[in-house]
């Protein structure tokens, strides 16, 4: 059993607090019989016992649910070096803003597939294999935060490929998936290396795209001290340009789909497709689903308050 609170507790408690706290006052300074305030009491805690408990949204675990899946390994492979957080993305949003923002599209349009997750800068790491659950994938991109500019010691697409053939090779030893690649990135390399071929991983890969995010025209980018990080060699404020050339080179590779992200539309056309393409499996799930159970409180909830109403109008007060 876990709590996923609508409005965070502490803004809760202390207003449905002091709402029956001056109920109660109200009450016990009318000239009514004891029992009446008793009963008022009872009645008003227990409207603010359940309205708590609405709030709370008390959610049930279920084990081994049965759930209709689709047949997909969907893996993100995502660029978490600092260039990632310049400001041009849909205006002046960082650019990772607008990567999570469509990787949670992807993610709920394509729910029922398995979903991975490997971030890269200086290395590669794994941050989620192969999961039904994708709530633990969400709370993976999550933990994706701006390193700190002293740690980045420049950027490489290269850095990526251990890990992603990884993940394409363990989706790949099951029968009947299709694998389903997002490599997200702004193209760039700043460490002086020369972006290696991936054309090995293309027999491993049955659909998805390489998505550019950033402009030609290049973001301004804040560090984890709170300013922008400042060029030697200009004199100015740094900034980040996409190279899409590097990012259609690796698409080629893939042969898969290159698309210039400017919103969450721009890949819209290849999330229809990749659903359409796929087939759906009623299987159990290896993971943990949750149930809301808060609808229970809340049929609870009207019925006392359905009371109250009924008592207002036949006493004509409360």
């Amino acid at each position: 059993m876990i709590t996923k609170p609508i409005i965070p507790l502490f803004v809760v408690i202390p207003v449905l607090l002091i709402v029956l706290v001056l109920y109660i006052i109200g009450v016990i300074r009318k000239e009514e019989k004891l029992l009446y305030k008793i009963l008022a009491g009872l009645r008003i805690s227990v409207i603010i016992l359940l309205v708590f408990l609405v709030n709370l949204r008390i959610m049930d675990k279920r084990y081994n649910a049965t759930i209709e899946m689709k047949n997909l390994d969907v893996l993100f492979v995502v660029d978490t070096t600092i260039s990632m957080w310049a400001e041009d993305y849909n205006g002046k949003n960082p650019r990772m803003e607008g990567v999570m923002k469509d990787a949670e599209y992807i993610i709920d349009e394509l729910q029922g597939s398995n979903f991975g997750l490997i971030r890269f800068d200086n290395r590669g790491q794994i941050l989620a294999p192969f999961t039904q659950d994708s709530n633990t994938v969400k709370d993976a991109f999550s933990t994706i935060k701006m390193p700190d500019r002293y740690y980045a010691k420049g950027s490489s697409l290269n850095n990526s490929y251990d890990e992603f053939k990884s993940l394409l090779d363990s989706s790949n030893k099951k029968a009947g998936r299709m694998t389903v690649v997002f490599f997200i990135s702004d193209g760039e390399t700043t460490d002086g290396s020369t972006l290696k071929s991936f054309k090995e991983l293309e027999p491993l890969i049955d659909a998805g795209a390489v998505l550019g995010y950033g402009t030609t025209e290049g973001g301004k980018m804040k560090d984890t001290y709170g300013g922008y990080i400042y060029d030697q060699s200009t004199g100015k404020d740094a900034l980040s340009i996409l190279d899409e050339d590097s990012l259609k080179n690796l698409a080629q590779d893939m042969d898969i789909d290159y698309i210039h992200m400017k919103s969450t539309a721009n890949v819209n056309y290849l999330v229809d497709s990749i659903k359409s393409g796929s087939s759906l499996t009623i299987e159990k799930a290896d993971s943990v689903s949750y149930e809301d159970t808060y609808y229970i409180y809340a049929a609870i909830l009207l019925a006392a308050l359905i009371l109250e109403v009924i008592l207002f109008i036949r006493r004509g007060k409360l």
